[in-house]
């Protein structure tokens, strides 16, 4: 009887431990994100532009690999917050989610799936890279895949700050144009990429360490922080790398295309060509706002800059690369086509409607 009341008590310290735990990391990550979103937003309304603070590292009148050396520290010294963030979070669902408390979650319904994944992602306004270890993480915990885009999209996509600076610095087509693809990429485009590929694809073998809350709660505060460190290391390291060397690989190829609109002889090809730069370089959140302003006031057509304010924040080389190795290689080609072609069309539909 002593020792049944006793198990009751460390079950009961484990589970306050572990709520607690999810409580601190979730209110830190609001008030990181969204105090700095109100702030930018604050600032915009009363200056009329946004202007990003300067490099860490000087990349002028560098080689192309130390230029490209340069530029991944400057975008990891702006992102490393909320990339920590994406893996904390990931950690706590690998160590303490089951794939069986998920599933109940996110229903059997596709639309609901969809619905609730995305609304899950939305107020994070974690960049690409950084929601990437929360992908990884939830397709290892069995979410569908479908709904695992659906949430890695919605983040960085429908970054609602982001969404409120381009309506206030862009004429209203273009805004309207940004929030439609973004809304499309995350509630549609998923399902298309699911139905195309196969919705059971998860090459990783991660299925076995789905975590158990039972497992964690009989051991008090001590056990369940290391379990969640452990976690959060393991995700660090089947990410991090990754994510490196896809921003240096993207800064070397952005690096040598210097000047590209000099190579575009019509709109339409910019237009394609502007889509698919946006879909491969890595950009810190808000990012993508002063390089759209910069080449308008550069004489660039809207409908060439648009596809840089979707698929800018939406998708890049790193956590492209995450996705490829935590799903497989075939479904980060179909992501990056689907947001390279809905990027394209918005930006042709764009052109058309302006003329």
């Amino acid at each position: 009887m002593i020792e049944h009341t006793r198990e009751g008590s460390l079950h009961r310290t484990g589970v306050a431990s572990i709520l607690t735990l999810v409580l601190v990391v979730l209110a830190a990550l609001f008030i990181y994100k969204w105090t700095g979103a109100l702030r930018t937003v604050g600032m915009v309304r009363s200056a009329g532009v946004y202007k990003p603070g300067p490099e860490l590292i000087a990349t002028a009148g560098l080689p192309l690999l130390a230029a490209s050396g340069a530029k991944t520290i400057n975008y990891l010294a702006v992102v490393w917050p909320a990339l920590i963030f994406g893996i904390l979070i990931a950690g706590l669902v690998r160590a303490f989610v089951s794939p069986g408390h998920i599933v109940r979650l996110l229903g059997s319904g596709v639309v609901r799936q969809q619905l609730l994944a995305g609304a899950i992602g939305m107020p994070l306004m974690l960049c690409s890279c950084c929601i990437a270890p929360i992908f990884s993480t939830a397709r290892a915990r069995d979410v569908s895949l479908g709904a695992s885009l659906a949430l890695m999209l919605s983040s960085p996509s429908l970054n609602v700050a982001a969404l409120i600076l381009t309506f206030m610095l862009f004429p209203l087509d273009v805004a309207l144009a940004r929030a439609v693809m973004a809304t499309f990429a995350v509630f549609v485009l998923p399902i298309l990429i699911e139905r195309a590929v196969g919705g059971s694809i998860c090459a990783s073998p991660q299925r076995e360490e789905a975590g158990s809350l039972e497992a964690f709660t009989s051991g008090g505060p001590i056990q369940v922080i290391g379990s969640w460190a452990a976690s959060s290391g393991k995700v660090a390291v089947r990410t991090l790398p990754w994510i490196l060397l896809g921003v240096f690989a993207s800064s070397v190829l952005g690096g040598s295309l210097a000047h590209p609109e000099s190579y575009w002889p019509n709109q339409g090809l910019a237009i394609a060509l502007v889509a698919a730069f946006a879909t491969l370089m890595p950009l810190p959140t808000f990012f993508e706002i002063p390089l759209s302003l910069l080449l308008l006031q550069n004489g660039f057509p809207a409908a060439a800059v648009v596809p840089i304010l979707f698929a800018g924040p939406a998708i890049n080389t790193p956590s492209l690369i995450v996705l490829a190795r935590a799903s497989s290689g075939k479904v980060a080609l179909a992501v990056f086509l689907g947001v390279w072609i809905t990027a394209t069309l918005g930006g042709f539909s764009l052109a058309f409607w302006r003329m």
